[in-house]
């Protein structure tokens, strides 16, 4: 049977477990299996950067991480099981919220450890959910997008707004919201059925969206009219259209944006190229001294309660 993982950052039973379970309502509508992982509930540390999956990797070792917790369980069932995945999570302080970042920065492990399923043979949703207006929330999906485009073609995504209150999308005001989320799971569901290179997003779109994340961030790399999605990596021209302003998108960069094989590949021959360079400078004396010397310096202070 097809399934849908649905990965909920936020609290038990709140907002962004609500939206996510009326998502799921809509995708069984088609016969579809739904699980849904109570993140905010599990054991999640954040990764430490020690390099040690990087390591493994560039040895042609078995790649592991060295924290002990759940979030390698939650990377095998969001990334590498056959199924959909509907993240769904909170917005605190503009961006998608520290669960979700924390999972995010763990997902190298298993990419490396199974580079095919970067092949984005299946899909994915988004539901972002914020507290306040949209100019407080305006970083919640597209931040979601670095953990969704690894593996996933996006099909749907959807910013709910005003949900600052325990069970706010509940409201009488907020009945749309149900059932444009109800929507996006129809979506998913449907998209699960034909072959993956007839999937085209059914989300809402402007002016300025980018044709891979579909999301309205962009970025200015140089200078006006170039624009680039920071996601993607996308590049494009601002044009005017009429009295409106648009974006005309590099076509054959949307066929190999960042989060291609193509750019995954650019990037890996990238780093292999700094960590050829930083072995060279390792064996520098001078370099060895500078480093002594940081070691050694700075007023480095703590609570007090590690000094009990």
């Amino acid at each position: 049977m097809k399934k849908i993982v649905g990965l909920s950052c936020g609290r038990k039973n709140g907002n962004s477990e609500i939206l996510l379970k009326e998502a799921a309502k809509g995708a069984e509508e088609f016969g579809v299996e739904t699980e849904i992982i109570r993140a905010a509930t599990l054991n999640i540390n954040p990764c430490t950067n020690c390099q040690y999956c990087a390591r493994c990797f560039w040895q042609g070792k078995e790649v592991k991480c060295v924290i002990d917790d759940d979030v390698e369980w939650i990377l095998e069932k969001t990334l590498l099981e056959d199924c959909a995945l509907i993240i769904s999570g909170p917005v605190y302080h503009l961006r998608a919220n520290s669960t979700f970042m924390a999972i995010n920065d763990r997902m190298l492990t298993l990419t490396m450890r199974h580079p095919e399923i970067q092949n984005k043979t299946r899909v994915g949703a988004i539901i972002s959910v914020g507290g306040a207006g949209s100019d407080w929330t305006n970083l919640g999906l597209f931040t979601a997008q670095e953990y969704l485009q690894h593996t996933r073609v996006l099909v749907d995504q959807y910013q709910v707004n005003d949900a600052a209150e325990p069970g706010a999308v509940l409201f009488d005001y907020n009945c749309e919201q149900l059932k444009r989320v109800r929507q996006l799971g129809r979506n998913v569901a449907k998209a699960m059925s034909i072959p993956i290179e007839e999937v085209k997003y059914m989300g809402e779109d402007g002016d300025v969206s980018c044709p891979v994340c579909h999301c309205n961030v962009i970025q200015v790399p140089n200078a006006l009219p170039e624009v680039v999605c920071p996601i993607c990596w996308v590049h494009g021209l601002m044009v005017a259209d009429g009295d409106k302003m648009k974006v005309v998108w590099n076509e054959e960069e949307a066929k190999k944006p960042r989060f291609s094989q193509h750019g995954i590949n650019e990037h890996k021959k990238y780093i292999m190229n700094i960590v050829e360079k930083a072995k060279i400078a390792r064996e520098k004396p001078e370099l060895k001294e500078m480093i002594k010397q940081y070691k050694a310096y700075g007023n480095i202070i703590e609570p007090s309660s590690l000094n009990k």
